[in-house]
């Protein structure tokens, strides 16, 4: 061997019994899917329109080191039959079709049926990418420039990326740095007012749009290549085993999302999801689009003399779904939970040395906005005798799917995200109090489907990091029949029992939701874990081993009062 040296960027695995310590999960093997999707969008047209151009994007077909997808069977079938169909092809390879209807009275489909083949292949990965990168080819080179929505020059931008990155050797150091900022800094929020990058950091909120934005600027700033990716994601979810009692569970809702690819000279284009996965995306990802922001990708729709409403619906049936995955390293960042392939950084010399963690922001040489230290877990704070209400409050009654600006409509990339609860699965949604404290009531953001019977929960005390379903109070039934059925979602309210002791003791305490009957009820969730952190949402198929660790938080509000 010569004086080269490697890196190795992740620790060996670690889980305690009963809770994983680690956050980043590294991966070998695959996940292997066939899907026939189904993506019915529509326009409703109450009057008349005197003409009407819809221009959006077709599933794409790309392999780079980690993720490939094939496209069969494409099939676009238009109600009413539209005036002109074109096919274009625009600067970065994206294919879309463009549509134009003429005077329209109806409401109008467009339904795109087709085969997609998604494979993720996780094995280590080698890069020899120094930092600062040098040597980037000219094609990519584009994907460096600053935009209406990664504003890459911004001062508070730069001088964010330059403390982020000091003291990153090679390039993969100095991404983990920027992206694990980003995971633990920005709360995931429906229907931001804006998506863009400055947006996003001055305000620590935002979708998939936000995440990926602020991501792509700090990379920028950094020298960076990276470029948004529009597409699919899929509810269906994958897990694999941390030992021998629990299982890491990665789910998202099924829509529009974004995500983005980072260019690495001596690998290329990775995948990476800011809120899920490192250098990879899950087969439960189809790639339509990418582009320097989401201007380039988000479908889009002109009308006269109004805008159309939009609405869009997603199948995804698995024909084949091979997981084999096998857990081969950890590290302890973000706080979320994330999925990573191995990499390993090699340096051309110098002596090993251990990976640091971010350093504390210096003073910039110029004076800029400070931005706020990354979000620590909420918890309510002891008011004695005052009441209050704490918990993962935040929450859209819908969830917007477009933006109308003018006589042009753009699709934004989000979707509901929300857990079918009263089906063989049993959740739970953990939080803590500091002190004593009298509860009141419970409430859950949840949207009633249908069916009969009633729900209600228990809260019960912790188990080392596990409901304890032998130490709790039960709240009294809601039957469905008194819940009425509207559209969104909405605080449903559940109460106790005279006579049963509602004094929680300092400690952490879970909601585990129950039902009987058939009832068809929906539990409203925060990607991320934005509430605490990433054990303290589980799930059990069972009823007693909350085996499973969801990747998100649940809606609920807790009201009381200290004392």
């Amino acid at each position: 061997m010569s004086s080269k040296c490697a890196l190795l960027l992740f620790l060996l695995f670690l889980v305690c019994t009963g809770s994983a310590q680690a956050k980043t999960i590294v991966l070998e093997g695959k996940l292997d899917s066939t899907i026939i999707m189904t993506q019915q969008m529509g326009f409703s047209v109450p009057n008349q329109v005197s003409k009407m151009v819809f221009r959006f994007a077709l599933p794409a077909e790309f392999n780079n080191k980690a993720v490939s997808q094939s496209v069969r069977n494409l099939n676009i079938r238009f109600s009413p039959e539209p005036a002109k169909v074109e096919d274009e092809t625009d600067v970065y390879g994206n294919r879309f079709k463009k549509v134009t209807w003429g005077a329209l009275s109806s409401d109008v489909q467009v339904n795109i049926t087709f085969d997609a083949k998604v494979r993720s292949e996780l094995s280590a990965m080698e890069s020899r990418v120094d930092f600062p990168v040098k040597s980037i080819p000219d094609p990519e080179k584009v994907f460096l420039k600053r935009s209406e929505m990664v504003q890459s020059a911004a001062p508070e931008i730069t001088a964010l990326s330059k403390r982020l990155t000091e003291g990153s050797k090679t390039e993969y150091e100095a991404v983990t740095a920027i992206l694990n900022y980003v995971s633990d800094t920005i709360k995931y929020t429906y229907n931001p007012p804006q998506f863009d990058a400055s947006y996003t950091l001055k305000n620590r909120t935002g979708n998939c749009q936000n995440f990926a934005h602020l991501s792509m600027a700090l990379l920028r700033a950094a020298g960076i290549p990276a470029r948004i990716v529009g597409g699919i994601s899929l509810k269906q979810p994958w897990k694999i085993p941390v030992d021998d009692r629990n299982y890491l569970v990665q789910s998202m809702g099924q829509g529009g999302h974004a995500w983005m690819e980072i260019f690495f000279p001596d690998l290329g284009w990775l995948s990476y999801d800011p809120q899920q996965s490192k250098q990879f995306t899950s087969s439960r990802h189809i790639k339509q689009t990418h582009g320097l922001d989401s201007n380039d990708i988000n479908d889009s729709w002109r009308a006269a003399p109004y805008v159309p409403e939009y609405s869009e619906m997603i199948d995804a049936k698995f024909t084949d779904d091979s997981i084999a995955l096998k857990t081969k390293g950890s590290d302890k960042s973000p706080r979320s939970y994330m999925f990573s392939n191995n990499l390993i950084a090699k340096l051309e010399a110098g002596p090993v040395k251990p990976v640091e963690p971010v350093k504390p922001p210096k003073a910039p040489e110029k004076p800029v906005a400070k931005p706020e230290p990354p979000a620590e877990p909420v918890k309510p704070k002891p008011k004695k005798g005052k009441e209050i209400e704490f918990g993962n409050m935040d929450f859209p009654n819908l969830v917007d799917l477009y933006q109308v600006s003018g006589d042009r409509g753009v699709k934004i990339l989000d979707k509901e995200t929300a857990e079918y609860v009263t089906a063989q699965y049993v959740y739970a949604q953990a939080f803590e109090v500091d002190d004593k404290f009298l509860m009141k009531s419970l409430s859950l953001a949840m949207r009633k489907f249908g069916g009969d019977g009633s729900i209600y929960v228990d809260l019960v005390e912790d188990d080392n990091g596990k409901p304890n379903i032998m130490a709790g109070i039960r709240s009294l039934p809601i039957f469905l029949d008194s819940i009425k059925r509207r559209p969104g979602y909405y605080w449903v309210d559940f109460s106790f029992p005279e006579g049963v002791s509602t004094d929680l003791k300092k400690g952490r305490y879970w909601i585990v939701l129950r039902k009987s009957g058939e009832a068809i009820m929906n539990w409203f969730y925060i990607p991320g874990n934005p509430y605490g952190d990433g054990d303290d949402t589980r799930s059990t198929l069972k009823g007693y081993r909350w085996e499973d660790i969801q990747n998100f938080d649940f809606v609920f509000k807790v009201k009381g009062k200290f004392w």
